[in-house]
This record gives C-alpha cells, sequence and structure tokens, in this order.
C-alpha cells in the first residue's frame, strides 16, 4: 500500500506520547491528566499501525484489521474523555486523511462486508465502510453506440411530448371518457418510465426487472428505451394527425344530432368545440358556421345568424344561400332573399333532395308575400314533391303545405285550403323561430298546434 503520499514511522509515532504526570497535581488534574495520556496511547498504537500498513506493500488481512480496531479503541477513548488537545486533533485529521486515501486498497484486501456483520460497527465508523471503486468498462462493440441511441430516444420523447400537447386540449375540451381516459394515461406513464430509467433510480430498475422477465440482457437498456420512446412518437404522430379529425367531424355530427334534438345550448357548445380545433378543411368548418347560424336564427337572433353564414358562404357552402334567403324574407328584405334563393337554385347539387326543396318552398313564400300568386304556387309544387321524399320529422317538412293552405285561402279555396292545413298539422315541423311566428302569423290556430320541438325542447 505503499501509493500512500504520507506517512508516519514508529519512532514518530511513539514520540506523540506525553510524559508521565508531575507528582506535584490536585486529585482531579490527576485524572484529567491521566485521561488524556490514555487517548494519547490509543493514538499511539493507531499511528503505528497505520505507519506499518504503509509501509507493507503486501498488507495481509491481520494488518488491516489491526488499524481498524486500532481506530475504534482510538475513537472510543475520544468520546469518553475530554479532550482538548488541539495538537493531537489535528495530527488525528492527518492520519485521518491517510487512511481514506487507502480505503480501496483496505476493502479489497478486506471482506469488509463480513466483518461489518461480526462487529456491528455504527455508520460513524467510516473506515468500516470503504467499498471498492468498479472500473468504468469501457464501451464494447455495439455498446459503443449508446449515446447515439440516448440521443435518438432525447429527441423521439421530445416530439412525443409536442404532439401530445397539441392533442390533450382537444380531447378535454369535450370531456375524457374512461377510454380515452386510459388512452391517454397509458403513454404518458410510459413517456415518465423512460425519462426515469434514463436518470437512473426506481425508473431503471422497474425498466431492467421488465427486460429480464422478457429475457433481454441490461446491456440493451439504451436500445430498448429507444424502441419504447420510437413507439410512443411513431404513435403520437399518428394520433396528432388523426384525432384533431375525428373530434372535430365528431363535434360536427353531435352539434347537428343535438340541434336537430332541439337541445340547442348543447349543440352550441359542440360547434364551439369544433371550431377551436386548427388547421381543418374550409368545406367542414363551413358546416360548423351554418350549424351555429341556424342556432342563431332558431332563437331569432337574425343578424348574428346572417354573420355565421355569411362566413360559410365565403368557405365554398352555397347550400347557406338558402338560410340567408330565409332570414332576409323574415326581414322583410324580399328583394335580397329572392335572389339569395334564386342563386342557390343555380349553385347547389342537383341531387340534394333537401336543400332543393327548402329553396323551392322559400322562393313559394317570397312569392305569396309578394302577391305573385302563380309563381308562389309553382315553386311550392315543386317543395310538396321534393317533400315526400324526405323522412317524417325532418326539421322544415311539412312547412310548403302550410304556405300553400294560406295561397288557397286567398284564392277561395277552402276545401283544398282545409286538405293543407291538415297535412301542414301532420308533417309541419317548423326549424327555425321566424318560421314558426310566419304560421302563427297565416294560422295562430294552426300554429299554435304545430310541433315546435324543432325549436324549443
Amino acid at each position: 500500500m505503499s501509493e500512500t503520499t504520507v506517512s508516519l514511522d514508529s519512532e514518530t509515532a511513539s514520540n506523540l506520547v506525553t510524559k508521565e504526570p508531575p507528582e506535584d497535581l490536585t486529585d482531579s488534574q490527576q485524572d484529567n491528566l491521566t485521561n488524556n495520556l490514555e487517548v494519547e496511547r490509543k493514538f499511539q498504537d493507531f499511528a503505528i499501525a497505520l505507519s506499518a500498513l504503509q509501509s507493507t506493500p503486501q498488507a495481509s488481512q491481520e494488518m488491516i484489521l489491526k488499524v481498524l480496531i486500532a481506530r475504534d479503541y482510538l475513537q472510543k477513548a475520544l468520546s469518553s474523555e475530554d479532550v482538548k488537545s488541539v495538537e493531537l486533533l489535528t495530527k488525528l485529521s492527518v492520519l485521518d486523511e491517510q487512511l481514506m486515501r487507502l480505503g480501496e486498497a483496505i476493502a479489497t484486501g478486506l471482506h469488509l462486508p463480513q466483518w461489518r456483520k461480526i462487529l456491528h460497527p455504527p455508520e460513524t465508523n467510516w473506515w468500516w465502510f470503504f467499498e471498492v471503486v468498479q472500473p468504468i468498462a469501457k464501451p464494447q462493440g455495439w455498446d459503443q453506440l449508446d449515446w447515439l441511441f440516448n440521443l435518438l430516444t432525447i429527441l423521439c420523447l421530445t416530439g412525443t411530448v409536442s404532439f401530445a400537447s397539441k392533442i390533450i386540449p382537444i380531447i378535454f375540451s369535450g370531456g375524457m371518457s374512461l377510454f380515452e381516459s386510459v388512452g391517454l394515461l397509458g403513454p404518458s406513464g410510459m413517456v415518465a418510465l423512460v425519462l426515469s430509467s434514463m436518470g437512473g433510480g426506481q425508473g431503471q430498475k422497474k425498466l431492467q426487472e421488465a427486460m429480464a422477465k422478457l429475457g433481454i440482457s441490461p446491456k440493451f437498456q439504451s436500445e430498448v428505451t429507444f424502441v419504447i420512446a420510437f413507439l410512443l412518437f411513431t404513435g403520437a404522430y399518428f394520433f396528432s394527425e388523426n384525432l384533431p379529425k375525428y373530434y372535430f367531424k365528431h363535434y360536427i355530427s353531435e352539434g347537428e344530432r343535438l340541434y336537430k334534438d332541439g337541445k340547442l345550448p348543447e349543440a352550441r357548445d359542440n360547434f364551439n368545440h369544433a371550431l377551436g380545433i386548427e388547421d381543418q378543411d374550409p368545406t367542414d368548418i363551413g358546416k360548423v358556421y351554418v350549424g351555429i347560424g341556424l342556432l342563431e336564427e332558431s332563437l331569432g337572433n337574425n343578424a348574428e345568424a346572417v354573420k355565421s353564414y355569411t362566413h360559410a358562404l365565403e368557405l365554398g357552402n352555397y347550400a347557406v344561400l338558402n338560410n340567408l334567403g330565409r332570414v332576409k324574407i323574415s326581414q322583410n328584405e324580399l328583394d335580397a332573399a329572392e335572389m339569395y334563393l334564386n342563386v342557390g337554385l343555380q349553385r347547389v347539387d342537383a341531387n340534394d333532395i333537401n336543400i332543393r326543396y327548402q329553396l323551392h318552398r322559400n322562393l313559394g313564400w317570397v312569392n305569396l308575400e309578394k302577391k305573385r300568386y302563380a309563381m308562389a304556387e309553382m315553386n311550392l309544387v315543386q317543395a310538396i314533391e321534393f317533400d315526400k321524399r324526405i323522412p317524417k320529422g325532418n326539421l322544415g317538412k311539412g312547412m310548403a303545405n302550410c304556405f300553400k293552405a294560406r295561397l288557397y285561402e286567398i284564392q277561395d279555396k277552402a276545401e283544398k285550403a282545409t286538405n293543407q292545413w291538415n297535412l301542414c298539422l301532420e308533417f309541419g315541423k317548423p326549424e327555425t323561430l321566424n318560421e314558426y311566428q310566419s304560421i302563427l302569423k297565416l294560422n295562430p290556430e294552426v300554429g299554435a298546434r304545430l310541433d315546435s320541438t324543432g325549436i324549443f325542447n
């Protein structure tokens, strides 16, 4: 153990012991001096044993054990006596520093865990707790790429967190189901485990235990954590690309369903959630504005309805021309209404039966208001033909019969008017407050009995 730079030979150590105490001291002084001498003797024993250990290239276990036990006795003497010698404590600090330098050699030459079981030293006796410092193994072969796998793992986790930050607000905005909660917590837990394993500690231990159960060597930990991080990154990318679209369409369909059921506040919430999801197809965004416009129109908020319908029109939704025309009728702007409705007939899909029904019905309404009864009848007849192909219960169904009944009343065709009013009562379901008010104005008795659940529910 000659690698230690400081040593203390036996002669020097023996000179540390003070002279025998003078005889002309009081009993108290005699006791104190005797105690100090006992400490110095223990110090001498420790110093001699340590010096011998330092000077022996291949020290035996007995020599090492002698040093440690000598240090124990010295510690015990120091703890039980009132030592006031600053010089002795300073010298002890020097020797302890030398002892610590020999720590690894002592741990190598003596099986300290076994002796700790025998002697049960307290943790304050640090000289019994030396450990062999394991040399850092130089990476071999595949292990030389661990730094690369760790770097790729960090990049994958960074990307995962970035994609997750895009998804989580969308999921939380509409509340989470049990399935969604589990789907979110699972990957989050895996991210936490991978991060923890890279920092050591319990995460690393748990990952190694899992690898051991799967028969994977611990030396592949970097590779395994990278594979997990890559899978998380891939999954997060996939969901960040598809979940927003899924939730966007889900909110639209839910909003439309709730609107048809007359649950307007809930429908509004879903349409607003849809608008909160960015980077969606303009055509689909137009559907959201149509939905919001219908809500506003149903509540009689015509100005707000026109704003939403205009947004939808700007996004290429030509079916909304019918809605704009209907609002303009309620605002008594009949020329504007007729213009929107005629353009709508030219631009909408010829196979869209429902919208073509509404366009002809509303043109019949306009012509009825303008007292152009022949044109009104033509439009309403066409509307009723389309209406026959629309399922019962649809919003706006049967309204053409209501307007045609009024037309027959004006033309003094009482029997035909009665038949149309009966059809109006059987099938009529106004979609908006304005439509409902128009029927109340035309025939208060029928209007009072009309199905208004599409507006109020």
